[in-house]
């Protein structure tokens, strides 16, 4: 079983490359500027095609942290980070247990190992991470299911349903017979709503919650509103059945 581990190994060893030549050159500017004010530095790019020479002129300023004036301390609130990857492989083949076992291996001593190289600099506290669950499936495609939180999902006025307050009322005992709402990202950071306006409804506003659970589906906006067609009906039908068997018991 190959993973490309020489090509991880030579892409490991540009990077470091290329972190090791930043510092040096960041040393080398701060240099530069101690103990002046401002300083010019050009940097030659090289030639280009008519033989011309390429100059690229920096402004080095030291500026004093007064100068920015008082420095105001946020208390930033703590959110819970979920980081959802899906990837494929069409040339592996073997026990899907075992896959999963040796990704979740792989990659918590990978995250370990940078924590360990950045130090300080680890900015997303690479061993502060741990893996909620790994699986390995058979598929085509594959559906990402998340908590999402409620005030991020955007319902256009089309996807929206008019359902009478009794029958909402009702149906929050019985929410999760209807399944998960399902969305689809957006490039503002929100959630669009593609189906399951009556969930997030109950989910909100008869429930209270501030999170729900959906499915976040990686679709443009046509085949957004042709899957919001097709299970629109197949939704009502399935609450009017419900409210049937409410009113007969």
């Amino acid at each position: 079983m190959s993973y490309g581990y020489d090509e991880f190994e030579s892409k490991l060893g540009q990077f470091i490359y290329t972190m090791v030549m930043y510092e040096r050159l960041k040393e080398y500017l701060i240099d530069k500027v101690r103990g002046r004010g401002r300083v010019s530095v050009r940097i030659n790019l090289g030639q280009d095609k008519s033989g011309n020479h390429i100059f690229m002129d920096v402004i080095l300023t030291s500026v004093k942290p007064e100068a920015y004036g008082p420095v105001q301390q946020t208390v930033k609130q703590k959110t819970r980070k979920s980081l959802v990857v899906v990837l494929s492989n069409d040339e592996i083949s073997g026990d899907n247990k075992q896959i999963a076992d040796e990704m979740e291996k792989l990659i918590m001593e990978s995250l370990r190992w940078w924590h360990s190289y950045f130090g300080e600099r680890d900015r997303l506290k690479l061993n502060e991470w741990k893996i909620e669950r790994i699986t390995t499936v058979d598929a085509d495609s594959t559906e990402v299911l998340c908590e999402i939180p409620a005030d991020r999902i955007i319902v256009p006025p089309e996807r929206r349903m008019s359902l009478n307050p009794e029958t909402l009322e009702n149906l929050a005992q019985y929410i999760d017979l209807l399944g998960p709402v399902a969305v689809r990202p957006t490039d503002t950071g929100y959630y669009e709503l593609i189906t399951g306006y009556p969930q997030l409804y109950i989910y909100v506003d008869k429930l209270g919650r501030d999170r729900v659970f959906a499915r976040i589906l990686e679709v443009g906006e046509e085949e957004a509103r042709l899957i919001h067609e097709d299970t629109q009906p197949r939704i009502k039908k399935l609450i009017e059945l419900i409210a049937e068997g409410i009113s007969r018991s």
